[in-house]
């Protein structure tokens, strides 16, 4: 492509690939904190099967995946 292709320089445009506001950083954390309790429900109601191990494995990192999304979003307000 050409350095003066607009279809170029579209693709570099800054708010194509912006930071996250502290409002959708909220609202992922939302999210995560929720995919969290719902895996960890998931490991108490299949009892006696081992993949429920990884179930509590994934909620471990949702949550903390949700509580750094929380941060972000109150390091930027």
């Amino acid at each position: 492509m050409a350095l003066d292709d607009p279809r170029e320089n579209q693709l570099a445009h800054p708010e194509m690939f912006r930071e996250p506001t502290p409002a959708e950083h909220r609202f992922a954390a939302k999210l995560f904190v929720g995919f969290a309790l719902g895996f960890v429900l998931l490991f108490i109601v299949l009892r006696g099967w081992w993949f429920r191990w990884v179930l509590l494995g994934i909620a471990v990192y949702s949550l903390y995946d949700g509580i750094r999304h929380w941060s972000a979003s109150r390091r930027r307000a």
